[in-house]
């Protein structure tokens, strides 16, 4: 899958969270993408091209050096608690995302080298600098089959993963 066409996934599954009315002024980011490291505890978003998408959402008085408090949206609209902060390493900086990315891999599955796509955003209620977070996982390609079964006179969907080449 090419960068349009994480773009264009991306779009179709931010939709939900313009629609809900939790985006201050409509004003969402463009996707910022980066891809998964080892290290599932952080998400490490390098200081170049992450400052330029951030900086235009944070207020005032936020440091994130000591680090915010943030929400996290997944596609599905689940909130996590996540701290952001921006790190020194060596010569590098980073923002890293953690405080809860541990929790957000483990229940979507999230593996090294998926694709993540961050959106920025000021919550409409709370004011809270928040991020809607969507991916693509690139570890195993499966394929989500779903087949109408018909059980004592019921028909029911049931959905299946298939890996290809099985």
């Amino acid at each position: 899958m090419g960068g349009k066409d994480l773009e264009l996934n991306d779009e179709l599954q931010v939709e939900f969270i313009v629609d809900a009315g939790i985006v201050k002024d409509c004003e969402l980011s463009l996707p910022y993408g980066v891809q998964l490291s080892n290290d599932k505890w952080n998400l490490f978003l390098p200081w170049l091209g992450f400052e330029e998408t951030l900086i235009g959402f944070l207020k005032e008085g936020e440091d994130v050096s000591e680090g915010i408090e943030v929400k996290v949206y997944d596609k599905g609209g689940h909130e996590f608690q996540m701290m952001l902060k921006k790190w020194v390493k060596d010569s590098n900086q980073f923002y890293v995302l953690n405080r809860g990315w541990f929790s957000f891999c483990n229940q979507h599955c999230l593996e090294q080298d998926d694709l993540i796509a961050l959106r920025v955003f000021r919550h409409a209620i709370t004011d809270i600098l928040s991020f809607v977070v969507t991916f693509r996982r690139m570890s195993v390609a499966f394929n989500w089959w779903s087949i109408r079964v018909r059980s004592c006179g019921v028909i029911s969907k049931v959905g299946f993963w298939v890996i290809p080449g099985t």
